[in-house]
């Protein structure tokens, strides 16, 4: 396969004529931020409402107005006097309208009526619809399946605006991580057979895949041309009934602080791989490293010869584009690889990086990081005094996920769970796993058929 830079539509693409335009729209997306953050945009909720829409393609005629709906449900009803409907009015709101006033999530199908006001976070249910559900079929929630006999939930359901199916959408984002989207596809195939589990938790079950994919896409894209030899790269967690936690733990230096070093560079990564898949032959997808990487060592001479003077050219026409940047401060000898193209391929890389944090840039560098750190430090990242930020595992979250391995099994071998949480991307250090097996016990949720740790259970549990 011969690969070749379009070096005439990267110069269009990215404007080098004039303003450089990083983040440029390309025909199949990588991530789905923008380079300007505003946290008060940022609702996960509305992620999942979008991402479920997708999944079952469906469309909600008109939004969810709480006030409407409740006058909906009244006008079905025939009242003796003002006093009763005004009583039944109340208890509507009290039971079915929640302190944000959205609909309390009281049924699976209540998922798909949660509005996604904010184009950023439809933007990322479609992303995550793209690379967890990964061009699966369409999956449905069924009214009828799970048709609730509660009288006040049936006029409800009545009054809520129709549902429409809606077209299946192309791919708009690659799919880096395939390994991932299968354990999610087994994950959400268990619990969407639990009616209640999933309608209080599918949040937290698509918030922590949303976080394994980045965090593993991070981990992948860090190493560039360089063989990646495990598919998934666990990263250290630790438990928030823990109370000792220092820098000292292996916790410390492999969580999170090892974590935000890659997540730094997303913006780098994002802009270097939109220009390497700016190429005369569209593939129709999107060309990662490792790809770009065996397209390279399987090329002839005159190929490789031919694409290292475009990468030069490039390198030449980024340098002379960005006229606020000092280049002579800069250290133009990248020599990492034995491969003299894919030192001229790292060089361009270092010089996105450079230019983003040694320029009026380096604002929008930090805000595309930020949709992500930001989802993190609502969820999994705490600080810890002196330790300053570690990734914890909530009791709500251990539990979640120990539920979700477990399955319909009775119960499963401690040391398989450890491993099975290694799987999906969370490992404990010694100490952890001590505050966490503490945990268990206090629930009386582990079975010891011995004194060997091999021989000790977790219970499966409600």
């Amino acid at each position: 396969m011969e690969y070749k830079l379009d070096l005439d539509t990267i110069k269009d693409k990215f404007n080098f004529d004039s303003s450089i335009r990083h983040n440029p729209k390309i025909p199949v997306e990588i991530l789905p931020y923008k380079a300007t953050f505003k946290d008060e945009q940022f609702n996960f909720k509305e992620v999942v409402g979008e991402f479920l829409r997708l999944v079952g393609q469906k469309k909600i005629s008109s939004e969810v107005n709480p006030e409407q709906l409740v006058e909906t449900v009244l006008k079905s009803i025939e009242f003796r006097d003002i006093n009763q409907k005004n009583e039944f009015k109340q208890m509507i709101k009290t039971l079915f309208i929640d302190e944000n006033n959205q609909l309390f999530l009281f049924h699976p199908q209540t998922l798909y009526y949660i509005n996604t006001v904010e184009k950023e976070n439809r933007r990322l249910g479609e992303f995550l619809y793209s690379v967890l559900w990964n061009g699966r079929a369409t999956w449905e929630i069924s009214k009828e399946e799970h048709q609730t006999d509660d009288l006040m939930g049936s006029l409800i359901f009545k009054a809520l605006p129709e549902l429409k199916s809606e077209e299946i959408q192309s791919q708009k984002f690659a799919v880096l991580l395939p390994e991932i989207s299968e354990l999610f596809a087994i994950d959400f195939a268990w619990l969407s057979t639990k009616k209640d589990l999933f309608t209080q938790q599918f949040e937290k079950l698509l918030a922590y895949y949303y976080f394994f994919y980045i965090t593993q896409m991070s981990r992948k894209i860090e190493t560039l041309f360089a063989k990646h030899e495990k598919s998934i790269s666990p990263i250290y967690f630790t438990f928030e009934e823990e109370e000792r936690l220092s820098k000292t733990r292996v916790s410390y230096e492999y969580g999170w602080k090892n974590i935000e070093r890659t997540i730094n560079q997303m913006f780098t990564h994002v802009n270097f791989l939109k220009m390497l898949n700016l190429t005369v032959e569209q593939s129709g997808g999107i060309y990662f490293y490792q790809d770009i990487s065996e397209i390279i060592r399987t090329s002839s001479n005159e190929e490789i010869y031919e694409l290292e003077r475009s990468v030069e050219k490039l390198i030449l026409q980024y340098q002379e584009a960005l006229t606020d940047v000092k280049w002579n401060q800069m250290n133009l000898n990248s020599e990492q690889y034995d491969s003299s193209i894919l030192n001229k391929l790292l060089l361009l890389f270092n010089m996105i990086d450079y230019q983003f944090n040694n320029s009026s840039r380096s604002s929008r560098y930090k805000d595309f990081k930020a949709w992500f750190t930001h989802f993190c430090q609502r969820t999994f990242l705490k600080s810890r005094g002196r330790s300053g930020k570690m990734l914890i595992l909530d009791t709500d979250y251990l539990l979640f996920l120990t539920k979700v391995i477990i399955k319909d099994d009775p119960k499963i071998r401690l040391k398989k769970l450890f491993e099975q949480f290694e799987i999906r991307g969370i490992i404990y250090d010694r100490d952890t796993q001590v505050a966490i097996i503490e945990y268990f016990e206090k629930l009386n949720l582990l079975e010891k058929k011995s004194d060997s740790g091999d021989a000790i259970y977790v219970k499966a549990f409600l």
